[in-house]
């Protein structure tokens, strides 16, 4: 017969992982507090790496296994023919479940005037690094890391698929330099870029349509950053060089403002790594290849 965990048990797990993500982010805000970039950028690779998982379980992967670069479940290891060596230890993340609850109205006392709703709750859940298994040779990864030349047509289509008009200019409305600009529901991009250098910019471009035409306030240069940051997250998971900003601009005084800058940006660069995949596959022929 199987067992279930105890509640104070699955809780006491989840305030361990929260305590672990607190100290991690209370850390990089310190570095970036002393002015120091790197960790942030150290992040962002991992995120690259990790982009299906939210920012805070990035956060925990790399605190607990920081040379880790491809993690899975326990059952999602054995469907691929590998399984966990003896001894490891798993990686903590967080997991959200829907829980129901009953709510009693004021006007009733009565079981069949309560109301039903659902709240979200945490749990913990383990996974493991490729380096913690043993097995079958896994499959080749989907995406032809540093491929730029099948890259860059992959965004454009992501990019008119959501409706947003691209144009390839020869010169970039209201700039002399500039590679590319963001109307909002319209795009420019010089034409006649390398695929790479096309590709950074359209990410970048791309991104500001996702972020910064909803009504939001930031500054110009906390906007800028964020794009730098998006696309920078992108080019490093398909392979491409991407250049670094000074991300210390992100940083707003608290760790809280720093995790939800950093939650939306990898929401954001997650959102435009799957639609690239998507094209990836309908380019190739293959749209069930995603």
């Amino acid at each position: 017969m199987g067992t279930t965990t105890p509640f104070y048990t699955r809780q006491e797990k989840v305030r361990q992982a929260k305590d672990v993500l607190n100290e991690h982010l209370n850390a990089l805000a310190e570095q970036m507090r002393q002015g120091k970039s790197s960790e942030l950028l150290r992040y962002l690779e991992f995120a690259a790496q990790f982009h299906q998982y939210s920012f805070r379980n990035v956060l925990l992967i790399l605190a607990q296994k920081p040379n880790a670069t491809r993690v899975a479940g326990l059952r999602h290891w054995n469907q691929l023919g590998r399984h966990v060596k003896p001894g490891e230890k798993g990686i903590m993340i967080l997991a959200p479940m829907a829980v129901k609850k009953r709510r009693q109205t004021q006007e009733s006392e009565s079981d069949e005037d309560q109301e039903d709703h659902t709240i979200t709750l945490f749990k913990v859940v383990y996974v493991f690094d490729v380096s913690q298994t043993e097995g079958e040779l896994l499959p080749s990864l989907l995406h032809a890391s540093g491929a730029a030349a099948s890259l860059y047509p992959a965004l454009q289509a992501a990019v008119r698929r959501t409706g947003t008009v691209l144009d390839l200019v020869e010169h970039v409305p209201g700039s002399a330099s500039a590679h590319g600009a963001s109307f909002g529901e319209r795009i420019a991009v010089l034409n006649g870029l390398e695929d790479a250098e096309g590709f950074r910019t359209l990410a970048h471009e791309f991104a500001h349509e996702k972020l910064h035409w909803q009504g939001q306030k930031e500054s110009k240069i906390v906007r800028e950053t964020e794009a730098d940051a998006t696309a920078f997250v992108v080019c490093r998971h398909f392979g491409v060089h991407a250049d670094t900003a000074d991300y210390l601009l992100l940083y707003d005084a608290t760790p809280e403002v720093l995790l939800t800058r950093m939650e939306t940006i990898r929401d954001t660069a997650a959102a435009i790594i799957a639609a690239i995949e998507q094209e990836i596959g309908m380019l190739s022929g293959d749209p069930d290849n995603v």
